[in-house]
């Protein structure tokens, strides 16, 4: 009842019909064939029990076994169940079509319902592997009874007995329709994927459902090279098959499905290890653009041209993305152009604006050398800020006047040059200079707020030709947005300033009562935030008003900076010092508990005093000094307020205490006034300080 050879029908073809029935879904199912007393099994290669058993890898072993139940199922004529030497159940089905060879459908690896432990151990005793884990592995196998495994071999039995070669090729009509609708349906997709990555993703999740193969891969043309990797049950990356690699798989005069065995695989895939592969183009018309490799597996014709059709939409697909990059990159002169506004726009300040210009318009173009000069303060001369192509120090020691030379009268005039040919232009006629390899060269006038600032010179193409009129009107437009970029960066520059004024004491150019109370809530919080202590430090000239009225205020602000300066010295890089008042002086110790202050604010005490100041002999105390209360978060305060009111009454009571000494909230001043000693060198802290 099986058809014979000249039908289209053919056994493995049957066994593809077999895996469609749901009482076979737990089996794993092979086809074997026996000719002249060899048993043979058809279609894909490897291990019996790694296809039988999943993970169960018992290799040469099992084949036996295998070959003898196939041996006695067929000269029997009948079903039969047998175990492999896992202890999994297989039945064999014999059946003999009219071309003499008998076959044998063999279905298994399904395990009894009650794991047989001690097997299970001699087994792995036997391949020296880990008891446990065979007993895991086996318990993720499908279970079974023997009256399960016969029912299914009666089955299967009953069903070959009964199919003829109408049903057989209607049955294998339905399902190849049904794979038939599933790529037509999914076409429209493969038209409207977005990427490359996009595109595979949809071919693997289709190959997967409609040919249900476990080891596919995909070799996409790169340049001369073809780089392969796994779409199904292979490593991402696998190789790149050299130049010529992919014409030698698929000829010009036979762009065909081609089978490689397993001699051809170890050439082209030796990391794979498998038995043989079918590999199918990915070609347009003669656009070879790359191929599907299917491993230990068996593609019928219908298979081969369902997948042949899908192959052909998936490089159609692959072909018309790449054209679109192709037109992208014939389109990059404006994305170029895009990059060099894009790198203007970011710089931060004027220098980086003109080395930005430089260097960005100079590559848009492809010039090697090139210079943006300025016009000075007085409006006759320019100076070189940036170069290419040259050193820059070199170059700044040549000078030139606007109105005379090539980039002078540019700048006089505000009028861009192109010269293709500067010993042959009328416009200049002079000879090359021999630090240029080329005779064209490209000047444009910078614009802002209608003046010209400068000029920006590039020459030496890089391929060796002259600049045209396409690249004069991109640095046009390039200067155009450059001088925006400036008009914008120098307004920046002019608001930081008004903002560093309105935090910056101008006499002294320390920070101000502003910036301290800004910079005392984020110290505070910091503290909070990381547990940490900070101290705030109050500090006030002693007689300050008096030596005003002495000296006269011109002096008070040469002692006011000079004691700005003295404070700033003496300052650590994190503490921050400010001026929040006439003579008062105020600073922030981050990360600095009140035990360790008053070290701290003895330093800055006794710099004051040594350093000396005019008509000081005069004073009260003999000489200009200072008074510092002192405060620490949190113990003295836990906001700005109070810390600050903390320090406040630790300086009134350094100021009763005599001046000139440091004191500390949690403690009390000393009676003694340091400066009672007569002595010019750093009192003692149980002097300076409670």
């Amino acid at each position: 009842m099986f058809p014979d050879q000249t039908t289209s029908i053919k056994p493995l073809e049957i066994l593809e019909l077999l895996r469609g029935y749901s009482f076979l879904a737990d089996y794993f199912l092979a086809l074997f064939h026996e000719k002249d007393g060899t048993v043979t099994r058809l279609g894909a290669g490897g291990p019996l029990c790694g296809l039988l058993a999943a993970n169960l890898q018992c290799g040469e072993k099992c084949e036996s076994s295998f070959e003898k139940a196939v041996s006695l199922a067929v000269d029997k004529g009948k079903p039969m169940v047998f175990s492999c030497r896992a202890g999994l159940m297989n039945f064999a089905v014999p059946f003999q079509p009219r071309d003499g060879i008998r076959y044998c459908f063999v279905g298994g690896g399904v395990r009894n319902r009650t794991l047989d432990v001690f097997m299970a151990e001699e087994m792995a005793k036997s391949d020296q592997s880990d008891a446990f884990q065979l007993l895991d592995r086996l318990e993720e196998l499908p279970a079974a009874t023997v009256q399960d495994v016969k029912d299914a071999a009666g089955k299967v039995s009953r069903l070959l007995a009964t199919l003829d070669t109408e049903s057989l090729q209607t049955r294998l009509l339905e399902k190849t329709m049904e794979r038939l609708q599933a790529i037509a349906g999914i076409a429209s997709q493969i038209d409207r994927t977005p990427s490359v990555p996009a595109l595979l993703e949809l071919l693997k999740e289709t190959l997967g459902v409609v040919f249900d193969r476990s080891k596919i891969a995909i070799g996409l043309r790169e340049g001369r090279d073809c780089r392969v990797s796994g779409l199904a049950g292979l490593p991402a990356m696998l190789r790149t098959l050299p130049e010529g690699g992919l014409e030698l798989l698929f000829p010009r005069d036979r762009i065909a499905t081609v089978r490689l065995t397993a001699a051809m695989l170890g050439d082209c895939f030796p990391e794979i290890g498998v038995g043989h592969a079918v590999c199918v183009p990915l070609a347009s018309g003669e656009d070879l653009t790359g191929f599907l490799a299917f491993f230990d597996a068996d593609i019928n014709p219908r298979e081969c041209l369902l997948v042949s059709m899908l192959a052909e939409r998936i490089a159609v697909r692959i072909v018309q993305f790449r054209r679109d990059e192709a037109r992208r990159r014939e389109s990059s002169l404006a994305s170029r152009f895009m990059a060099v506004l894009s790198a203007i726009s970011a710089a931060e300040s004027r220098r980086e604006v003109y080395q930005s210009i430089l260097e960005t318009a100079a590559d848009l173009i492809r010039a090697s050398s090139g210079s943006l000069m300025l016009v000075d303060e007085s409006g006759r001369n320019l100076r070189i800020e940036s170069v290419k192509g040259m050193n820059l120090q070199l170059a700044r020691s040549m000078s030139a006047r606007v109105g005379r030379g090539i980039a002078g009268k540019v700048a006089e005039t505000g009028e861009p040059l192109l010269v293709t040919d500067i010993e042959n232009d009328s416009r200049v006629r002079i000879a090359n200079r021999t630090r240029f390899r080329t005779k064209s060269f490209l000047s444009i006038p910078l614009r802002v707020k209608g003046s010209v600032i400068g000029v920006l010179n590039l020459s030496d193409k890089g391929d060796g030709t002259v600049f045209t009129a396409e690249d004069l009107d991109l640095l046009t437009e390039v200067a155009r947005y450059a001088c925006v970029v400036l008009e914008r960066t120098e307004f920046s520059e002019k608001a930081a300033r008004l903002e560093d004024m309105t935090v910056t004491d101008p006499l002294t150019g320390l920070y101000n009562r502003r910036y301290l109370d800004l910079r005392l809530e984020e110290e505070i919080s910091r503290g909070v935030r990381h547990k940490q202590n900070l101290t705030l430090m109050l500090v006030d000239l002693d007689n300050f008003k008096v030596y005003n009225d002495l000296c006269g205020h011109a002096a008070g602000d040469v002692v006011l900076k000079k004691t700005a300066r003295l404070l700033k010295n003496c300052a650590r890089q994190m503490d921050i010092v400010t001026r929040i008042s006439g003579e008062r002086f105020c600073i922030i110790l981050p990360a600095t508990p009140g035990k360790d202050s008053l070290g701290v604010a003895e330093r800055f005490r006794f710099e004051v005093e040594r350093a000396g100041f005019t008509h000081e002999e005069n004073l009260p105390l003999g000489r200009l000094t200072v008074s510092i209360g002192l405060s620490s978060f949190p113990e003295n305060g836990s906001d700005v307020s109070a810390l600050v009111s903390s320090a406040e009454m630790a300086l009134h009571r350094a100021k009763i205490a005599g001046r000139n000494r440091a004191v500390h909230f949690d403690s009390s001043p000393s009676p003694q006034s340091p400066a009672a000693t007569g002595h010019g060198k750093a009192p003692s802290l149980v002097k300076a300080t409670a």
